[in-house]
């Protein structure tokens, strides 16, 4: 980057934050007094009471969730959008896009009213999200494309050949999301049970299933000392799900050769082939890049080799901005 430029891109970069942070709209993270946009199932790091608007789907499918009363209250009230169907809060004019993901996965493009910068945010992409003309595009780095070598996309023969050892695989996802798209990818004749979280979203949950589908953050419950482990499969796990597992594992007192752990990328996701395709189909956007610090280092690397301009947020800027 030049110095002619950096000015520009410093402005550019205030004008986003305005956008996503100070208007009366906030983004998978409910705030006091103003309008929660709720992408995808799951994304928000914690569900807070208030004024919600989501893609009718999605809102169909949290109302299967074990939700608080005041949850339930403002579920009922939220506001169902389309995607392709233009609506606004406050100073912006709005669009819900197709994120490619199930249970109403959903982008957001922002502008505002008077004109200026057209943002797309993004929390997670599957294989063929709708584009969009933008002059930002938020990523946060997923595992399956901001790897340079990630692995392989968890599939019916390899979680099989798991099964087969006895007792129940374990398999870590983030949300409730990706454990729906590991039963559409390896569901042939294999049997799910899930945590109390994610089993509402599953069609066909199985208490006895032979494959246990459970949420990254929960490896230290109750619950699963009821279960009888024999393998452990990371789906798109960071470092430190790694090595929350790992420590889990020790304490077990099987060793490691008895209880086998195995990482696989969660199927159905966006990958380097897909997202350059997106991006150009967005009219090659600069590229807000957040998320898992080892994830965005690569991801970001690899965005500047396809001509992309890029900038990094670190955790504090993230929280501001998002």
């Amino acid at each position: 980057m030049t110095d002619e430029v950096a000015p520009e891109l410093e402005a550019e970069l205030h004008e986003v934050q305005h956008m996503v942070s100070r208007e009366r709209l906030s983004l998978d993270d409910p705030a006091p007094e103003r309008t929660c946009f709720l992408s995808h199932v799951g994304a928000q790091p914690k569900l807070v009471p208030g004024p919600w608007i989501g893609h009718r789907e999605l809102v169909y499918a949290m109302a299967l969730a074990n939700l608080s009363q005041s949850q339930r209250t403002s579920l009922a009230r939220a506001v169902l959008v389309d995607h392709g169907r233009e609506f606004g809060v406050g100073r912006l004019t709005l669009e819900a896009v197709s994120s490619g993901l199930p249970l109403g996965g959903s982008s957001l493009r922002l502008a505002h009213r008077q004109g200026g910068l057209r943002v797309l945010y993004t929390w997670a992409l599957g294989v063929a999200p709708s584009s969009v003309a933008c002059d930002w595009l938020l990523l946060r780095a997923q595992a399956e494309w901001a790897l340079s070598s990630p692995p392989r996309p968890l599939a019916l023969k390899g979680l099989s050949t798991l099964v087969a050892l006895g007792g129940q695989v374990l398999v870590l996802v983030d949300t409730a999301v990706a454990a729906v798209q590991v039963t559409q990818a390896c569901g042939d004749g294999l049997r799910y049970a899930a945590h109390p979280r994610l089993a509402p979203y599953l069609e066909h949950a199985d208490p006895e299933g032979s494959v246990l589908l459970w949420p990254h953050d929960a490896i230290d419950g109750a619950g699963l000392a009821r279960h009888t482990i024999t393998a452990v499969v990371l789906v798109s796990a960071p470092e430190s799900v790694k090595q929350r597992v790992e420590t889990w594992r020790d304490r077990q007192g099987k060793g490691p050769e008895l209880l086998p752990i195995a990482e696989a990328s969660c199927p159905g996701r966006i990958d380097r082939s897909h997202l350059a395709a997106l991006w150009q189909a967005c009219g090659r956007p600069k590229i807000l890049l957040r998320g898992d610090a080892g994830w965005s280092a690569t991801g970001s690397q690899w965005l500047r080799e396809q001509g992309a301009t890029v900038d990094v947020q670190g955790r504090a800027m993230q929280l501001s901005l998002i």
